[in-house]
């Protein structure tokens, strides 16, 4: 369907995001293989919509490429035809993500994002999953070739529940584990990023690098040595502990990893130890997006900055593209159903692991086992997402109450049955009827 073509509807749901809409069409807009095509933009917020088709009008008419512009408010108007449907969209946006954090706090959750673990990202899921599953369904009518290339987290949530819910093709890209490789190539050992190569598998924004090589060297043997000499332990201090405890180096950063791992996020600890990421103010949470919203501010009010979105966001959707539209080869990080890739975590959970990708498609490649304690961390963790999407899919209190007491940073809740209540009643008016029930 996608070999020797150069011209595609590219479908963003979720266009109001300052990060990812602007990076993504930039990426677009610059890749050569792409002769044109349409730009449609979704999102329910009016203003953010305009704002977002503005911006996107500016770099096509900067670029001269042939890309037609459109926005719609409902998905359901945007959707004939599509190749590519982009979801980055986030149920309540950034208002509900901030009163997650909120609550959370009051409970005695601390979290470093809220967005993937713990009842922060259990709520994003009750609040996501339903939105994901009817666009799946309505693509399935009237696009049913069309890919899903989701970056609305949590990741593996979201994947999980179109793969096995619809028919839709779907992957899940995040740019951690490559942002990651990068730091340890240039910042740590000192080299550059293209000599240095990985393998890398688990869960999103909790995937472990199995191999590191400089020049066909192994160079595991000196991670611990290169990380102190460059200050990177200190930089990130969970991620090198996680290293000295597991064996292997985590990605994406103490940002996201530290959420998987409860003791971290204690009171006492976060003090004692001054982490970077901690919730004490949203801020902190949310601040690493300023500079993007900085240059969208720029270019839609002073028509400036171009540049910044046109000379590659680090994202990795374009070169999937431009493998299935041509034959050029290429590997990325994806999130897929274990079909034996990871031979130690079950059939069927969600893991982030290396695939090749070209004409045919998507070839995710087998990793074999991981070590014993960070499979069954994987597994827990793929484990709590599925009863999640079931709790999501049924409105069922009942399912999100276990998934509660599963979940690792729900164990530094003081009263986690309470904690749930108040987060389904605050997002009751987010959520499908069937919660209702529970208001």
């Amino acid at each position: 369907m996608f070999f020797g073509r150069d011209r595609f509807k590219f479908v963003f749901v979720g266009a109001g995001s300052t990060v990812f809409t602007l990076r993504l069409a930039g990426d677009i807009l610059s890749e050569k293989t792409i002769s044109g095509g349409s730009l449609v933009l979704v999102d329910t917020d009016q203003k953010k919509l305009d704002e977002a088709f503005l911006a996107v009008k500016e770099l096509v008419a900067f670029t001269g490429r042939d890309f037609s512009v459109e926005k719609h408010l409902h998905y359901s108007s945007a959707l004939d035809g599509a190749d590519f449907v982009f979801f980055t969209y986030a149920v309540g946006s950034i208002e509900s993500w901030k009163e997650d954090i909120e609550i959370c706090s009051r409970f005695g959750v601390a979290q470093s994002v809220g967005d993937t673990i713990g009842p922060g990202g259990m709520i994003r899921i009750m609040r996501s999953i339903p939105v994901a599953l009817e666009i799946a369904h309505r693509m399935e009518q009237v696009c049913p070739e069309a890919y899903i290339i989701n970056y609305t987290n949590p990741e593996g949530a979201q994947c999980f529940a179109i793969q096995e819910y619809s028919a839709v093709k779907c992957f899940g890209l995040c740019h951690g584990t490559p942002n990651t490789a990068t730091a340890l190539a240039e910042e740590v050992f000192g080299t550059e990023r293209s000599r240095f190569r990985y393998e890398a598998a688990g869960v999103n924004h909790l995937t472990w690098f199995t191999k590191m090589t400089i020049d066909g060297e192994d160079v595991y043997p000196w991670l611990q040595k290169a990380l102190e000499k460059s200050g990177h332990n200190k930089k990130e201090p969970i991620s090198a502990d996680l290293f000295r405890i597991f064996g292997l180096y985590p990605a994406p950063g103490d940002r996201h990893v530290s959420e998987f791992f409860s003791a971290f996020l204690r009171d006492r600890v976060m003090r004692e130890r001054n982490f970077r990421w901690k919730n004490n103010t949203f801020a902190e949470v949310d601040n690493w997006r300023e500079d993007d919203r900085a240059d969208f501010e720029r270019l839609i009010k002073q028509r400036e900055g171009h540049e910044n979105f046109l000379r590659g966001s680090g994202e990795t959707a374009v070169h999937f593209l431009r493998a299935l539209a041509s034959d050029k080869v290429t590997t990325e990080m994806v999130n897929v159903p274990n079909r034996g890739y990871i031979a130690n975590i079950s059939s069927g959970l969600i893991v982030e692991v290396p695939a090749f990708i070209d004409s045919f498609g998507l070839h995710p490649q087998f990793v074999g086992e991981l070590p014993a304690a960070i499979a069954a961390k994987c597994e827990s963790l793929g484990r709590e997402y599925r009863l999640l999407v079931e709790a999501a899919i049924g409105c069922d209190m009942g399912l999100f109450l276990e998934a509660a007491y599963l979940d690792p940073l729900c164990a530094n809740c003081d009263y986690p049955e309470e904690l749930v209540w108040e987060l389904v009643s605050r997002n009751i008016h987010l959520l499908p009827e069937g919660w209702k029930k529970y208001a």
